[in-house]
């Protein structure tokens, strides 16, 4: 988080974030418990699916939106080698120690099937790359125009902000386009279909100042209005049935209701033990992300449980419970090592448990 996001982001507001991202993370991990052991359900699985990743990217885009803005050439190459390092230093090295007797060819199936690795990863840089060059773009014709002085004017923000937009909607013209001829290097689809979800909270970190104008009363009613129509939703309808755009819209409208009422319900939440412990977990995302789910089926002797049975209930949460623990475990261990650390989970300063 930077220096500016940090400040704008004081007490319960910083603790939201990281609640929220440790909320979405129980979500993953809950998720591939069920996918991984096949157990997926129409309903609770529905839920799971259609907030766990949007809910990620929105937190992402929300934060970048009320991070610093670059400035200039020199900073967008800085921020851009950090992001790189943070997200694709573990999407290759993850590569790389699980194939290691084909490591090239290995690279190259997951860079054009991203689904083969740690696709949120790559997706996540993607979707910032594309707008950090927009406000690069943005940044330099406001020098242009601006000269020297560096004076505010209207009229210079307005033709700032239309090539932002212009810069922008033609990178995301170019993800539909790759996606409409087939092509499958870093597979676009990934990015067309979070992009929607990455500018959401992009433009909400942007707009604080409007968002904070909304009357508690209505976001309260907005938060219980939206996990209602979600339940709903899921209750009606498929929402993994993509196969069709009208599906995929119905899918896109469910994870973004979803996302909604889940940040606003975490924002709600009493900080206490619970939301507490959601924003330690939040801290820890990417180490949890990275790990959990190659122990999401230690516990299965190769049976096949039905979710809504005793039986398949308490497997369920064994396998969550003991996945959890052995990621833990395996968080705690390699964090002391920065060598682990950086390689693993592309932290670059050494942080302690």
């Amino acid at each position: 988080m930077s220096g500016k996001t940090e400040a704008h982001m004081k007490g319960a507001r910083s603790q939201t974030i990281d609640a929220i991202k440790g909320a979405a993370i129980l979500l993953v991990m809950a998720g591939h418990v069920l996918v991984w052991n096949h157990m997926e359900d129409p309903y609770l699985y529905d839920v799971i699916k259609v907030i766990q990743m949007p809910l990620f990217i929105m937190v992402s885009g929300y934060l970048c939106g009320m991070g610093r803005r670059v400035s200039g050439l020199s900073d967008y190459g800085n921020i851009l080698k950090k992001r790189a390092l943070a997200y694709l230093t573990p999407f290759f090295f993850w590569i790389l120690l699980l194939h290691p007797r084909y490591p090239v060819s290995s690279v190259i199936r997951v860079l054009f099937d991203l689904d083969e690795g740690l696709w949120f990863l790559m997706t996540l840089f993607l979707l910032t790359v594309m707008i950090y060059t927009a406000q690069l773009a943005e940044s330099i014709v406001l020098r242009r125009l601006r000269g020297e002085k560096q004076t505010e004017n209207v009229r210079y923000r307005k033709i700032g902000r239309a090539v932002f937009w212009l810069v922008y909607g033609a990178m995301a013209a170019f993800v539909v386009l790759e996606t409409l001829l087939g092509w499958q290097f870093l597979s676009p689809g990934l990015t067309r279909l979070y992009l929607p979800f990455y500018l959401t909270g992009y433009l909400a970190g942007c707009h604080m100042d409007l968002i904070r104008k909304i009357p508690e009363t209505g976001k309260k009613l907005l938060c219980a209005g939206s996990l209602l129509l979600l339940l709903i939703m899921a209750a009606a309808w498929d929402l993994q049935d993509v196969s069709t755009l009208v599906l995929l819209g119905r899918q896109i409208l469910a994870s973004f209701t979803g996302c909604l009422g889940a940040a606003l319900l975490l924002r709600y939440l009493r900080n206490g033990r619970i939301k507490r412990f959601l924003a330690f977990l939040g801290g820890y995302t990417l180490e949890i992300y990275v790990l959990h789910f190659h122990f999401a089926t230690v516990l299965n002797p190769g049976r096949t449980y039905q979710l809504y049975t005793w039986e398949g209930a308490g497997f369920a949460l064994a396998s969550f419970a003991v996945m959890s623990l052995i990621t833990g475990v395996i968080i705690i261990v390699t964090k002391k090592f920065w060598l682990l650390d950086f390689l693993l989970y592309g932290k670059q300063r050494r942080r302690k448990l």
